[in-house]
C-alpha cells in the first residue's frame, strides 16, 4: 500500500440523529474537510444508535465519531475537533485519536454497495474481488439493506470475511471494498464472532 491508513477517533456529544443520518452527516463531515472526499478509502464510520421515535435514532452513550484516513492527513483530520456538526439538535465533535488499524483474521462490513438485485448474484461478485485480488479468504454474506443518499437510494449487503492473512486484513481495512465509503458502506472492521452479524 503507498499510505499507512488509521482510525481518527472523536468524541461526540448529542442526543439524536435522524434515523437515516449517514448522508448528512458525510456533507456535514465533507463541508469541513472538503479534501476527504478525493482520498482513496477514505470514509465515516457507521455512528452507534439505537431507535428513537419516529424518524430518530438514539446516540449510544459514549458515541464515536470515527474517520478512516491516511495517516499522512492526520493533522488535518483532527480539524474537525471543536466542529458543530448539524444533525439533530447538533453534534459537538471533540478529540482526534489516531487508533491504527489491526489484522484481525475475520473483517465485518455493514453493507457493500453493488448493482445486483440479488444475493446470489452479489455472492458472485464478492468471490470474483477476492480472487481477482489474491485475497484467499472464506466469505458470508448478509441481509440486503437500502440507504437514502441525497436523490438516491443505494442498495447492498452485509459482508463478512474470515479466515484472512494478516497482511491481507490490513489491506482489506484500508481499501475497503465497493462504493459509497463516506457513507460508511464497504469500511471493514475486526468482528470476534460470524454469527452475531450474519
Amino acid at each position: 500500500m503507498a499510505d499507512t491508513v488509521v482510525d481518527v477517533v472523536f468524541g461526540l456529544e448529542g442526543g439524536s440523529v435522524p434515523s437515516e443520518y449517514a448522508w448528512q452527516l458525510w456533507c456535514e463531515v465533507r463541508l469541513r474537510l472538503p479534501w476527504l472526499a478525493d482520498e482513496a478509502g477514505a470514509g465515516v464510520h457507521p455512528l452507534k444508535t439505537s431507535p428513537g421515535g419516529p424518524g430518530l435514532a438514539l446516540l449510544a452513550r459514549r458515541t464515536k465519531l470515527v474517520l478512516r484516513v491516511p495517516e499522512r492527513r492526520l493533522a488535518d483530520a483532527r480539524a474537525l475537533a471543536g466542529c458543530t456538526l448539524a444533525l439533530g439538535d447538533g453534534l459537538v465533535v471533540s478529540g482526534g485519536e489516531a487508533k491504527p488499524l489491526s489484522p484481525w483474521h475475520t473483517l465485518h462490513a455493514q453493507a457493500v454497495a453493488t448493482a445486483v438485485a440479488d444475493e446470489a448474484a452479489f455472492g458472485d461478485e464478492i468471490g470474483r474481488w477476492l480472487r481477482a485480488r489474491s485475497f484467499g479468504c472464506e466469505f458470508i454474506t448478509g441481509r440486503r439493506r437500502t440507504q437514502r443518499a441525497g436523490d438516491r437510494v443505494i442498495a447492498g449487503y452485509g459482508v463478512v470475511l474470515h479466515g484472512v492473512k494478516p497482511a491481507d486484513s490490513l489491506t482489506l481495512q484500508a481499501e475497503g471494498m465497493g462504493e459509497e465509503r463516506g457513507l460508511g458502506w464497504g469500511l471493514f472492521v475486526p468482528h470476534k464472532s460470524i454469527l452475531a452479524v450474519v
